[in-house]
């Protein structure tokens, strides 16, 4: 069984007026009613980034500029975080991600591949390229010249900017403060 949550989630009662707003804002944006769970709190690290508001506000701002506004291809953006989620065990940023990385056209087999901690392979050069990166720098935290070239090559620098801030987006805020999965979900690395 996970580690239980370390937060007890807020609610809208609970709010101060900085809170109110970043909760407010967090309705307005591209994650609208999805940021809010049916039991009446936020999902995901937005109810963590609701203890810290001016923060929360940024990094939720990043996250929807990375997420929804990037000139990355949905399915390189899907397979960064799932590779980044899956090497870190962020168990919520898995849970959605590799659903929608499969939607976008990430193969069955590379997603079982990473969230088994098994080298991934890919019908797609780009997909490989994209891949190798982020594994590279989430593994080591460093970059080999030839990985940086390719994805150089491939992205441009403004995309490839925007994969590596992609990359280290949530997955630790979502693990150090143990962000809980909605009621009945699992995923690979959970014990039966």
């Amino acid at each position: 069984m996970p580690d239980p949550a370390r937060l007890v989630p807020l609610r809208p009662a609970d709010l101060d007026p900085e809170q109110q707003e970043f909760w407010r804002a967090l309705g307005e944006g591209a994650r609208g009613a999805k940021a809010v769970r049916p039991e009446g709190f936020l999902t995901g690290p937005f109810d963590v980034l609701l203890r810290s508001p001016r923060v929360g506000g940024s990094v939720a701002g990043l996250g929807e500029l990375l997420r929804f506004e990037s000139d990355l291809e949905q399915r390189h953006r899907e397979l960064a975080i799932i590779v980044v989620a899956a090497r870190w065990r962020a168990r919520y940023a898995w849970l959605r991600h590799n659903e929608y990385a499969r939607d976008a056209g990430i193969e069955p087999e590379a997603v079982a591949a990473i969230a088994e901690g098994r080298p991934a392979r890919f019908e797609r050069a780009e997909d490989q390229t994209v891949y190798d990166l982020v594994h590279a720098l989430a593994h080591t935290g460093l970059v080999p010249d030839g990985t940086y070239q390719a994805a150089l090559d491939l992205l441009g620098e403004r995309s490839l900017v925007e994969l590596v801030a992609l990359a280290g987006y949530s997955s630790f805020l979502l693990n150090t403060f143990r962000v809980p999965l909605p009621e009945g979900e699992r995923v690979p690395w959970d014990p039966a």
